[in-house]
């Protein structure tokens, strides 16, 4: 009867099987894996007690298992490793090697025979598996590569104290029932899990400007703005801008005035929060705004042009799109830290796939989207991760991320996509985003403006830095009325026109924000009406007409102006008949020529004089 030994390696993100010289294949064997993880949580640390059950089934006579081995990288942090099998305890041999420590074991009594089961368990606890990441927990946990005999269950149970629930998922499980998540028979290399619904993160930001000629010039920067998916916290910006706008793309742009040859250092720090689902208060109006932007979200602009179309023709959705783009280019690492880090575009890189870095991923997504009629566009911004696996890209320098967007039609969402991080982890990024991606600037009509932060530097600096943060940010909502401008005294046969200027002195975009203009004894053609978004710092001017509700008799009017339900102007209003109007107005020409006469008469005195 022959026995072989069966050796098994954990490396990273697969589980691979070795067997001895002697000829025995899969078909030999059925095997069944169970792997649970049991969190606990002991201040800001993950620790996982890690439990393997692994039944093999022998489905030939003359075959049956001996040995066993188990490696794991160096960077594994086991403790408590606890061996067995059906028949109890087993010792292990540890052998360290230079990248890896393996683990053998060998059986006490296996079983033999056809359809014989022997059964081995490792226990052992892990504490670096699970990563606290502000306020979410990560995890990439290994998959082994499933053959025809195998069946593979993966387990992990939450602590019974904690209220995170799965927000992310690559692939998604099978089951979901408390603090209990499975996924049964995965086909991917690794699963990626995200457990709380937000993200929180410190940003500080530095622009440098520079004014080179000899006069004065407005130029414009680049705030992160807020989207679907983020949310802006803003603790100050130092000097503040002369005003701010959200350009065609929804840009926040902060406007500044430069005198001849001055440079400025602008100062910002804010709270950013990124979610997992897409934010009800915004989605609104990013579905309105996609009407505007249709116009150009097709354009073959530079780095988006494809001239080859024949390697395309059979790309007819944006999954297929991405599959092409994630197995035709090779990120070139190299290319990172050159000086050389020139911008290929769409069709250049689809001659050099082997020289493309975020940009090139996300022109190449673009430029054939466009061509196929997906409305389709860039981010640019920062990708964060506590894991190498997730970034594979240093950031010890400020090297920004980027990655595509496309609209789709169905849910009338914008979709993030991430072919770059992909191709490097092996993740998938298109069915499910994560919240390691902050959005710096989005650029649908033009593929290289607005510029990002960390894109106005004068010299080489260090001008981002975004940290994981656990404290939730508070939002100060501030609305203060500005450049009022209307008669306070009207008569009752006229109409008048007035106007003011609300300005968010707050630290977040306003969205939908209702104004309310409430009247007594005075008409408005127009009581109310809502701003889709007011940025931190934007100014909008509103414009009404009014006249008064009574007629031939004198009566104080009044106006209220009610921003967000809180009134911010109460104005008294003097309504007078028009006939009161005309005596005055006929007593005023009187007095103004009387006034004339006097004057005429003392001038023509003086000159008798």
């Amino acid at each position: 009867m022959k026995f072989f030994k069966y050796f098994f390696v954990l490396f990273l993100s697969s589980i691979i099987f070795h067997l001895s010289s002697i000829p025995v294949y899969a078909s030999d064997f059925k095997t069944d894996y169970q792997v649970e993880y049991n969190l606990s949580q002991s201040q800001n640390n993950l620790n996982s007690q890690v439990d393997f059950k692994i039944k093999i089934t022998n489905l030939k006579t003359e075959v049956y298992v001996s040995k066993f081995s188990i490696s794991f990288p160096n960077t594994f942090a086991i403790n408590n490793l606890k061996t067995s099998d059906d028949n109890g305890y087993i010792t292990p041999k540890i052998i360290n090697e230079s990248e890896k420590t393996k683990i053998e074991l060998e059986f006490k009594n296996p079983n033999i025979g056809k359809d014989s089961v022997n059964t081995f368990f490792l226990s052992f606890d892990q504490a670096n598996l699970f990563k606290v990441n502000g306020k979410v927990w990560e995890v990439v946990l290994p998959v082994i590569e499933n053959t025809q005999n195998e069946s593979y269950s993966i387990t992990v149970n939450l602590p019974e104290t904690t209220n995170k629930k799965i927000s992310i998922a690559k692939p998604n499980p099978d089951v979901v029932t408390g603090n209990k998540i499975i996924w049964n028979n995965p086909k991917t290399k690794t699963i990626y899990a995200v457990f709380g619904e937000a993200q929180n993160y410190q940003a500080e930001l530095t622009y440098h400007l520079k004014n080179n000629q000899i006069y004065s010039v407005f130029t414009e920067i680049a705030f992160p703005p807020e989207t679907s998916n983020q949310k802006i916290f803003i603790q100050s910006i130092d000097p503040a801008p002369e005003s701010t706008r959200l350009d065609e793309d929804g840009n926040y742009l902060g406007k500044y005035l430069l005198k001849p040859l001055e440079t400025k250092i602008i100062n910002y720090k804010s709270f950013i929060e990124v979610y997992a689902k897409t934010r009800e208060d915004s989605t609104p109006y990013f579905r309105t705004e996609i009407n505007k932007q249709k116009n150009y979200l097709l354009t073959a602009k530079k780095y988006w042009q494809i001239n080859n179309v024949d390697l395309i023709k059979n790309l007819t959705d944006p999954k297929l799109i991405y599959d092409f783009v994630v197995g035709k280019l090779k990120y070139d690492y190299n290319k990172v830290s050159s000086n050389n880090n020139k911008r290929l575009g769409a069709d250049i890189v689809l001659m050099h796939p082997d020289q493309a870095v975020c940009l090139e991923f996300t022109d190449l997504f673009v430029g054939i989207a466009r061509e196929k009629g997906i409305y389709s566009r860039e981010v640019e911004g920062y990708g964060f991760s506590l894991d190498p696996r997730l970034q594979p890209i240093s950031l010890s320098s400020d090297v920004l991320h980027s990655w595509p967007e496309y609209f789709d039609l169905k849910t009338e969402n914008w979709i993030s996509v991430d072919p770059t991080w992909e191709n490097t982890s092996g993740i998938n990024y298109f069915n499910s985003f994560d919240l390691n991606h902050i959005a710096f600037v989005i650029h649908g009509k033009n593929p290289d403006s607005p510029l990002a932060a960390g894109m106005y530097k004068i010299e080489n600096s260090r001008d981002i830095l975004i940290k994981p943060v656990i404290s939730q940010p508070l939002e100060r909502k501030e609305i203060v009325i500005e450049g009022i401008d209307f008669a306070t005294t009207i008569a009752d046969n006229e109409l008048y026109k007035g106007k003011f200027i609300i300005k968010n002195n707050g630290s977040s975009y306003l969205w939908s924000v209702p104004i309310f203009l409430k009247a007594k004894n005075i008409i408005l053609e127009k009581d109310k009406l809502i701003i889709p978004v007011l940025a931190p710092f934007e100014k909008r001017t509103i414009s009404f007409n009014f006249s008064s509700k009574v007629k031939n008799r004198s009566v104080d009017g009044e106006l209220v102006i009610d921003v967000l339900n809180k009134e911010l102007l109460k104005q008294n209003i003097k309504v007078i008949p028009a006939f009161y109007t005309l005596i005055i107005d006929i007593f005023a020409v009187i007095f103004g020529l009387s006034f004339l006469f006097l004057l005429y008469r003392a001038f023509t005195i003086k000159i008798k004089k």
